[in-house]
């Protein structure tokens, strides 16, 4: 499996600074917001829009991302993780696939 520069290295990323839109919510008030991540927490994402600041939970939200070339939509459960730990999840999860001993 060949990850590099891969959209599969989004689960294990920085998310601040991409962009990124609800698309689907249990609130449909969410869906639509769409801006920058400029703060991410365990549970939620600090999006900037056009209208100012919003902050979504991450669970139970699906996000469309542009990550490098790609844009992927992204189940919000994969990322609910603090974000450092989301990170070293990731890369053993990417060394795992690439058939690397941990």
């Amino acid at each position: 499996m060949r990850l590099k520069n891969s959209p599969a290295l989004v689960i294990a990323d920085e998310w601040i600074g991409l962009e990124v839109e609800v698309v689907e919510s249990p609130n449909p008030c969410e869906v639509g917001i769409k801006g920058v991540v400029i703060d991410e927490t365990m549970k939620t994402f600090r999006i900037r829009t056009d209208r100012g600041i919003r902050t979504v939970e991450k669970r139970g939200r699906v996000f469309r991302v542009r990550y490098g070339k790609w844009v992927l939509r992204v189940r919000g459960d994969l990322v609910a993780f603090r974000p450092e730990e989301r990170i070293k999840k990731g890369i053993m999860l990417i060394k795992r696939a690439k058939g690397v001993k941990i």
